[in-house]
């Protein structure tokens, strides 16, 4: 099993490279698409109060959906996970569980064409803020740093995202 992490700020585009790439390999049995937010995202206060930190609560989650991945998907052939987390949490979280097959891809745009799609396309102003626009860029610097591969949507049509998926994947 492979499993492959696809991580970026809200608006770079995870979601929609996931939900196409799910569509073109549909046909995969042995395939699986997972979204990190599916377990639900509390608010600040919530994740504060519970874990000390936001940070702490997306480290804790990360490690949950990591343990969940490598212990109940055996029969998979490839996952494909769609959360925004930090890569560090990713990567300490395989080792954890001595987990080696696993790649991280950083998805990333511009942050005039972030802000545009949070505001025009999702209706979604309220995600538009300091905290987010700084979470791009450190996660487009801690990508660099860690040499992992990143795909910028900026000018990319969602085929030719898919096709730079592929390529970096070799699927």
């Amino acid at each position: 099993m492979k499993i492959i992490w696809l991580t970026g700020a809200s608006g770079v585009g995870k979601t929609t490279l996931l939900q196409n790439l799910k569509e073109k390999y549909s046909s995969k049995q042995a395939w699986d698409f997972l979204k990190f937010d599916s377990i639900g995202v509390p608010s600040n206060e919530e994740m504060v109060k519970e874990f000390g930190s936001g940070e702490n609560w997306q480290k804790a989650k990360t490690f949950e959906w990591i343990e969940k991945m490598v212990t109940g998907y055996e029969d998979k052939k490839l996952v494909v996970m769609d959360g925004q987390s930090n890569m560090e949490f990713i990567k300490a979280g395989f080792e954890k569980h001595g987990f080696t097959n696993y790649q991280i891809i950083l998805i990333d745009c511009e942050q005039d064409i972030m802000i545009k799609r949070l505001i025009d396309e999702r209706q979604q102003a309220w995600l538009v803020s300091e905290d987010t626009k700084n979470w791009l860029k450190f996660l487009r610097n801690l990508a660099q740093n860690l040499g992992i591969p990143i795909i910028d949507t900026s000018a990319f049509t969602q085929s030719e995202v898919v096709k730079a998926f592929e390529q970096i994947t070799q699927k």
